[in-house]
């Protein structure tokens, strides 16, 4: 196939990226990493012509990566009707449940995921030429996670190219990622071809009022053509409230659409949005951020945009997502803004004030969501350490490990190591919970809470029937054990239901802890239902398993959840839980105090049941230390010799950074048994005594007699005592630290010239006179005998005429 002479050439003649194709194929053949970062501004066209190019200047297939559905669908159509073949042919696209693909196809636009189980099951992808993944700055996961992987497998071959195109990004960052030190990858920049947008403030009206609002004003302007409104809202409430407001208003009418675009939509209405609109009708598009850069949406004039984004970061300690409502970041704005103008000049109206802060750029997802499918897919591919793949940004630790202690509980990893059954999940095409729901029995559990749980019937058919072959063929890595080992086939069936869905879900079992909805979760977290099913109901089942829920701020929300049997779910955690005990504090009369023991039956933090068992003398320390843990310090008795010595060690930390042994309270909350536990023994009671020995040994006390000692003794003789407490710096008085102060009545240091030191620190002086009262606080006794002293010894003498005011002398003992 050749660009000259093809009837397309023509017909993206006037895109702005076209006098740079040549160059980029040039540049993608001649670069030594065989990565090339392409950035285009928006309207260059680079979706379009890129593949096109690539199909004449490269012989073999060419994958292109498209983070939306919909625009893998609409670039496989256009480029496709510009070769003037059917969708299919030459060029093609594949997508869950959704492929256009024949022997003929050598451009395959897809979704992101499939390239991972491309990967997955051919890690050099051997009848692959080219890659391209589109819209890189949107930063999705499964980007990530295929250019990590993508990484490693160009190491096994010297024929694949890889083009990541992007619209404004760290290209230096990527540069370096994608390179080495010595030689990065190379950075090709296509200017765009941007129209004119003219931006709005309007920070007191909602959505809808907005559109009302344009729709009057085009009214009196009485101009012909208008173009498309596009409504960026955030979430799918948000835009169900939205269109109730315009249907109020009297929208749709007979000059007027409204069209809805979101993942939750289906497809088959999604795909409205690439045709233009009947003549005559003004298009109203209700759109989460799907349209914020990866998709143009024909017509579109006019943008709304709210300002907000719906935002999914991960709660690592509950275990849960939460769902956000943010401002977008500038970024966001400035393609949300774009899309008015990739036709011809349009205007965006922005619902917020012109001084309202922002971020400059959303976190990638990676940093932000859940790990579970990307944890499962790296043990697949070998990684059980965050450490061991070369990430572009590295995930959160703790995210990545309450992911895999997630598919540990599912049995798709046992000891990091992915097993069959987290081998035969990765098959299906689903989320890992959704995916061991299906595998323990349930296809109708899997469907319910999978994104086509609202689709239209013959969509759910397709899944349903598509979930099938794939769990047919994915049988063969499992053993009849393992795929019964979930689910306990035991009447009703709603059991077995329930089972299923538990075996994907095991960390959403909740139990009831009072009577207004609210329930507990493993994690210890805790999260209310429904509103309406609060309302609606005077008594709760005492145990739901709750897939769909968040974390929330202090407590989660329950969007929906399956009431279980007490019977089967005490049977279920029974058969999972961990048997612990629980040492505590009861004091009595006095200062008595008793240990009590309890044997605790838990499935987290769940307790199935409890029972006292006698306590034995060890248990003692142990309640000890788990007391100081709980509680703090606080919990033990410290006399003022132990809180003289833990200011001194605290003081040596602070001079001392290097100090391995921290002093802190936090610290030493932490560490109790390490210190305490030792100096316990046998004894049924702690004393003041037990805790300084203890601490002394712990901080090093031998060593803080030396650096850091209680007494000093000064140069005229004299031993005084030194308390090290919080004050102002010298050399900064807006500043405090620990420091040695010395209070002392004035006689004592006289014959005493030089400030003395602790580690390099002057010792504060409190100096007072005779009857004890503050003369003055000084750490520079050089100067304060020259400068000071005189002026104070005139005073001293007329009040105290019979003591020594000669500071040159020492006073006798």
């Amino acid at each position: 196939m050749h660009l000259n002479n093809i009837a397309y050439k023509e017909k993206i003649s006037s895109l702005p990226i076209t006098p740079f194709l040549d160059e980029i194929c040039s540049a993608l053949k001649s670069s030594q990493s065989h990565f090339l970062v392409l950035t285009a501004e928006t309207a260059a066209g680079k979706s379009t012509a890129v593949p096109l190019v690539l199909l004449e200047n490269f012989p073999g297939k060419i994958l292109m990566l498209e983070p939306r559905r919909l625009a893998a669908l609409a670039i496989a159509s256009r480029v496709s009707e510009l070769l003037g073949e059917p969708l299919g042919q030459t060029a093609g696209c594949r997508m869950h449940l959704e492929s256009r693909i024949s022997d003929k196809t050598r451009l395959e636009v897809i979704t992101e995921a499939i390239l991972t189980r491309r990967l997955q099951s051919d890690p050099a992808l051997e009848d692959v030429n080219v890659i391209v993944i589109d819209e890189f700055h949107e930063r999705s996961i499964h980007a990530d996670l295929a250019l990590a992987f993508l990484k490693e497998a160009m190491q096994l071959r010297d024929d694949l190219y890889v083009i990541v195109m992007s619209a404004t990004i760290d290209t230096e960052q990527l540069s370096k990622y994608l390179g080495t030190v010595a030689v990065p990858t190379p950075v090709f920049k296509v200017p765009g071809r941007q129209f004119s947008v003219s931006i709005e403030y309007a920070s007191n009206i909602n959505p809808a009022q907005a559109v009302l609002n344009e729709l009057n004003r085009r009214s009196l302007t009485k101009q012909e053509q208008h173009g498309a409104v596009l409504v960026f809202l955030p979430g799918i409430s948000d835009i169900r409230r939205c269109r109730a407001q315009l249907e109020e208003a009297g929208l749709p009418d007979a000059s007027t659409e409204i069209l809805i675009l979101h993942s939750s939509v289906n497809f088959a209405d999604q795909k409205k949005i690439l045709s233009p609109a009947p003549d005559g009708i003004t298009r109203i598009i209700l759109s989460s951020s799907i349209a914020e850069t990866s998709l143009t949406v024909p017509g579109v004039t006019t943008v709304i945009d709210s300002g907000l984004a719906r935002v999914s970061r991960m709660n690592t300690a509950a275990g849960m997502e939460r769902l956000v409502t943010e401002p977008e970041s500038v970024f966001s704005a400035q393609q949300r803004a774009g899309r008015a103008g990739r036709l011809a000049p349009g205007k965006c109206i922005r619902l917020w004030s012109e001084n309202d802060p922002r971020i400059q750029r959303m976190p990638p997802e990676i940093m932000r969501t859940d790990l579970t499918a990307l944890v499962l897919e790296c043990a697949q591919w070998g990684i059980t350490d965050i450490t061991k793949l070369s990430w572009l940004d590295e995930p959160n630790e703790a995210s990545w490990n309450s992911a895999a202690e997630l598919l540990e509980q599912t049995g798709c990893l046992k000891q990091k190591q992915i097993t069959p059954l987290g081998a035969a999940a990765l098959q299906l095409g689903v989320h890992p919970r959704l995916a061991c729901t299906a595998l323990a029995g349930s296809i109708k559990k899997a469907l319910e809470y999978s994104r086509y749980a609202q689709s239209d019937p013959a969509l759910r058919k397709r899944f349903c029937a598509d979930l099938e072959q794939r769990m047919a063929k994915a049988a063969g890595r499992l053993s009849t054990q393992e795929k019964n080992s979930s689910v306990k086939q035991a009447a009703p069936q709603a059991d077995a239901e329930a089972a299923a869905l538990l075996a994907g879900f095991p960390d959403r079992i909740a139990h009831l802890v009072n009577g207004d909805g609210v329930y507990q979760f493993p994690s210890g977290r805790t999260a209310h239902l429904p509103p309406e099913d609060c309302r609606n109901s005077s008594s709760f089942p005492e145990w739901i398993a709750a897939p769909e829920a968040d974390a929330g701020e202090r407590e989660g929300k329950i969007y929906s959840y399956e009431p279980l049997n007490t019977d089967f779910a005490l049977e279920w955690l029974k058969a999972r839980a961990a048997k612990t005990t629980q040492l505590s504090f009861i004091k009595s009369s006095g200062s008595a105090v008793s240990v009590q023991k309890t044997e605790l039956t838990c499935y987290g933090r769940i307790i199935i049941s409890s029972k006292k068992v006698p306590a034995e003398l060890k248990d003692y320390a142990e309640a000890v230390c788990t007391e100081v843990k709980n509680r703090g310090l606080e919990t033990l008795p410290i006399s003022k010799s132990t809180e003289d010595l833990l200011a001194r060690a605290r003081f040596y930390e602070q001079q001392n950074m290097q100090s391995e042994r921290k002093a802190g309270n936090a610290e030493l909350t932490e560490t109790a048994e390490q210190w305490l536990l030792p100096f316990l023994g046998g004894q049924a009671k702690i004393s003041a005594e037990t805790v300084y020995n203890a601490l002394y040994w712990y901080l090093n006390g031998a060593e803080l007699d030396r650096l850091v000692p209680s007494k000093i003794t000064l140069p005229n003789g004299r031993k005084q005592q030194v308390t090290y407490e919080l004050q102002s710096l010298p050399s900064d008085k807006t500043k405090v630290a620990l420091r040695p102060v010395l209070e002392i009545i004035i006689q004592r240091i006289f014959g005493c010239f030089e400030t003395p030191r602790i580690m390099g620190m002057p010792v504060l002086l409190k100096l007072l006179s005779p009857a004890r009262r503050p003369l003055q606080i000084t750490d520079d006794l050089e100067n304060f005998w020259k400068d000071t002293w005189p002026q104070i010894c005139r005073e001293m003498k007329g009040r105290y005429p019979k003591h020594n005011w000669d500071y040159r002398v020492c006073e006798n003992e």
